[in-house]
């Protein structure tokens, strides 16, 4: 059976269609896996970033923590002597040097009463007499007041900004 040159041309042109079909089916299916695998990486480097930024807010607040519980539990009461005076400034430092560590990295609404904590402690290494000192230690409470708030406020925050990663 021999096939007219019509009928030729007519397979001839359904099989380049059904070709180009298959090719831009293809191409379809490329661009999709790509833009998922695209779409998956952006995911996971955003909450690779929310990780981050938390776990050093998480480990400068707790160098903060940990130097006001040496602060407070080592310091009962300032007194004259030399070694209380010296432990006094040693640990008073520590608290400002690791709540400074902190505000460089932690967003405004922890750095303001971090601030305040540090300016406190601050006021008491300065102090020349041991009623001062007690006098800047009784403001300690206070000045720790929003701290543990705004704190986990900010916890609270880095879950939601990994559940928009997903957006």
């Amino acid at each position: 059976m021999e096939l007219g040159a019509s009928t030729t041309a007519r397979w001839t042109i359904a099989i380049g269609f059904l070709g180009v079909v298959a090719s831009v089916c293809a191409a379809a299916l490329t661009y999709y896996a790509s833009y998922l695998s695209t779409h998956q990486a952006a995911i996971e480097t955003c909450m690779r970033r929310v990780d981050k930024q938390e776990a050093v807010i998480r480990e400068k607040s707790e160098a903060v923590l940990g130097s006001i519980a040496a602060f407070g539990s080592k310091i009962q009461a300032p007194d004259s002597t030399k070694d209380k005076q010296a432990l006094f400034h040693v640990l008073g430092q520590a608290v400002v040097e690791s709540s400074m560590r902190l505000v460089a990295y932690a967003p405004a609404e922890l750095v303001v009463p971090t601030l305040k904590l540090a300016a406190t402690v601050q006021i008491g290494l300065m102090a020349e007499t041991t009623e001062e000192k007690l006098e800047s230690l009784s403001m300690a409470p206070t000045a720790m007041k929003d701290w543990p708030k705004q704190y986990f406020s900010l916890m609270d925050k880095f879950e939601s900004r990994r559940k928009d990663c997903f957006k």
